[in-house]
């Protein structure tokens, strides 16, 4: 299996965190779920904390569909997530194949 595989799904985590966010899904998918107990508890800190992940995600996304390799959002083992908003992305000029 390579690193590719082995990495987080950015579009999944956002999915997740959209509707579940307060209950911190999308912390537990990501690995974290020391801090996903605690933004359960507070529900994702009574919206603070659940609208500046979704936004992080969301960004990050759409950074990555412009050609950024390295984003903010990471999971528990600090890699990077995978995939942007669309099937391709723009990569040093080109458009290259995202998903699938």
């Amino acid at each position: 299996m390579n690193q590719t595989e082995q990495r987080k799904n950015r579009i999944f985590a956002l999915l997740l965190g959209l509707p579940l966010g307060f209950l911190g899904a999308d912390r537990f998918y990501l690995g974290k779920w020391k801090s996903g107990v605690l933004k359960a508890i507070t529900l994702g800190g009574l919206g603070l904390w659940w609208f500046f992940d979704n936004a992080a995600m969301l960004i990050d996304a759409f950074l990555h569909s412009f050609g950024r390799d390295t984003g903010f959002v990471k999971d528990s083992q600090g890699q990077d997530l995978n995939y942007g908003l669309s099937f391709w992305r723009i990569k040093n000029g080109q458009l290259v194949r995202d998903w699938f």
